[in-house]
């Protein structure tokens, strides 16, 4: 009788671990940011790089894809804070593509138009060839055309603390929303 209550017990106890036991989810390594030479107002690179960080791509005459994502990323931002989540753990690092009309002025600009003041937010911009070379470490593609559009892939990606390229993520395409809750989600499990 003890060693049929001390089964049962044991798988109990077994259970309950893996039911309520917080399930972590580990991310892979997709690739590597091996240096960062884009600049943002002030921002030497140094206080970022110790930190996880969504990484997205921009331009300030995108009319769909670019200002819905910006949108999103603001409510990703608000997810964050409710989760218990200070500004200062992670960083959303959007960087223009078109640094040619993208200048800080304009940037700047550009961050008031979606009322973007966190700290945490940088918008960083680099030279045509800085800009080219950092979009490799993703894959990123972008073309820009005679008439000044740029044309580019959809994606973001979360990297941590040591350059490592995490996971990738959609952009807001059409009525597709970014999934900021899985963004939360995986930064949450890269904050230390």
């Amino acid at each position: 009788m003890k060693i049929v209550r001390s089964t049962v017990l044991l798988v109990i106890g077994f259970l309950a671990f893996y039911f309520f036991w917080p399930q972590s989810i580990d991310l892979p390594k997709l690739g590597t940011v091996k240096e960062w030479p884009l600049t943002e107002g002030g921002n030497d690179g140094q206080e970022f790089q110790e930190k996880p960080k969504l990484i997205s791509f921009f331009f300030t005459n995108c009319p769909d894809i670019c200002p819905m994502t910006m949108w999103d990323l603001k409510e990703l931002q608000q997810l964050m804070r409710e989760k218990g989540i200070t500004d200062d753990r992670y960083i959303v690092l959007s960087i223009t593509l078109d640094p040619e009309y993208d200048t800080s002025e304009i940037i700047n600009q550009y961050k008031e138009r979606f009322e973007i003041s966190s700290p945490n937010w940088l918008f960083s911009r680099g030279s045509l060839e800085e800009t080219k070379k950092f979009t490799q470490y993703f894959n990123f593609y972008y073309e820009k055309n005679e008439d000044g559009f740029v044309t580019h892939s959809t994606s973001m990606y979360i990297v941590d603390s040591n350059d490592y390229i995490r996971a990738h993520h959609d952009m807001a395409i059409g009525k597709k929303r970014v999934n900021i809750e899985e963004i939360a989600n995986q930064l949450e499990l890269l904050i230390k």
